[in-house]
């Protein structure tokens, strides 16, 4: 006996994707549009996601995802074997250097590391799987910030999430990398890069850390935008070409 499809459910998801498709929050009649369904229905979909914590419902009264389905995300990436398809390359950033590399994804209101290379060195870092970092000081946290949706960057904000500066962000970008900031973990600097999904959203950061005794981050820049470039092509089929470090 064929197990009964629950249609229901499958509209529900629907309506979560299209939401995962906007930019900005959408209204019920767009919405509904979009979807090819009745106003009404669309809207009670959503009203039941808003109790769900799933979605929220701005001030201008339009609807976006909650950052509980950015949590949900990072599991997904997780699950998804994403530390896997990057190890490779990770791996070989890791022995190059000699020292460790992370991976960290968005989750929630931090930057968490889902995988990382160690590396046997007498002078280690302690930085764990499963780390929770800030999002305005740490390297992991500044790149997922930059190149974040500025959707997310608002619901973040209006948690009160500290974030970096503007100009901050918009020099990240350009550069393609991020340092830590200074303070953060008074023994080490770290840098890291961005992640893409095919569509180009950002779905986490490769990232290299070491003592200030011996790392110098500056000659690592490359290398780290050499392995985000594979591991960009190995997660979403799409090239990531490093900035030119000409000039800087």
């Amino acid at each position: 006996m064929a197990t009964q499809i629950l249609t229901s459910s499958l509209k529900t998801l629907e309506v979560l994707a299209a939401l995962a498709d906007c930019d900005t929050g959408v209204g019920v009649s767009e919405l509904a549009r979009r979807l090819g369904g009745s106003r009404g229905y669309v809207h009670r979909q959503l009203v039941t996601l808003a109790a769900g914590n799933w979605v929220e419902q701005s001030e201008d009264g339009t609807y976006r995802l909650s950052l509980r389905v950015a949590r949900l995300s990072a599991a997904a990436l997780r699950q998804a074997g994403l530390d896997q398809r990057a190890s490779a390359a990770m791996e070989e950033l890791a022995a190059a250097l000699h020292e460790p590399v992370s991976l960290a994804v968005l989750d929630g209101d931090a930057a968490r590391i889902i995988h990382r290379i160690d590396v046997n060195r007498s002078l280690r870092v302690d930085t764990r799987v499963e780390s929770r970092m800030p999002m305005s000081k740490s390297a992991s946290g500044r790149v997922l910030t930059a190149f974040e949706s500025p959707l997310v960057l608002e619901r973040l904000a209006g948690l009160g999430v500290e974030l970096p500066p503007a100009e901050d962000l918009a020099a990240i970008r350009e550069a393609g990398y991020a340092h830590s900031v200074a303070g953060f973990q008074d023994e080490t600097v770290a840098i890291a890069a961005p992640v893409f999904d095919p569509a180009g959203h950002v779905i986490a950061a490769v990232s290299i850390v070491g003592p200030v005794s011996r790392f110098a981050p500056d000659a690592a820049v490359e290398p780290l935008l050499a392995c985000a470039a594979r591991v960009n092509a190995i997660v979403s089929g799409t090239s990531f070409a490093p900035p030119s470090q000409e000039g800087r």
